[in-house]
């Protein structure tokens, strides 16, 4: 019964973690989470199969993933103390998720991965406009 009340404790106290840290497991959030992991996993497929994959390699994209949700969690807090009811959140979530889905299609276009023209032209357009200085 007690590793019962602990599993449930836990659950109960990561779900209040991430709506006091995030504002709660939006779509965007799980959609970013997700293709970070996806990105995680070919980046260091793509270097095994190259022979560049070392443990450091490894670590600091692990850490930039990490520092990366905390600016989520940053942007956030940001939306809580503006009142600007998630707006700068989940602008920060949209360009996270374009960048991750650049570094896939990058990392696919490495490996020698046809990639429909659509992906390539939409990334360029968005890359292109983050570019631009105002």
């Amino acid at each position: 019964m007690s590793k019962d009340l602990g599993i449930f404790s836990l659950f109960t106290v990561s779900l209040s973690a991430m709506g006091f840290l995030f504002g709660g497991a939006g779509y965007l959030l799980m959609i970013l989470v997700t293709l970070m992991a996806i990105e995680l996993i070919c980046s260091s497929l793509r270097e095994s199969v190259t022979g560049q994959l070392t443990m450091k390699r490894f670590l600091t994209r692990l850490v930039r993933k990490v520092v990366t949700i905390s600016l989520i969690s940053m942007a956030h807090f940001f939306d809580v103390m503006l009142k600007t009811g998630g707006t700068i959140k989940d602008l920060a979530l949209i360009f996270y998720i374009i960048y991750e889905s650049y570094q896939i299609v990058s990392t696919a276009k490495a490996l020698g991965i046809p990639i429909p023209q659509l992906f390539i032209d939409v990334l360029d357009m968005i890359k292109n406009k983050l570019r631009k200085k105002p």
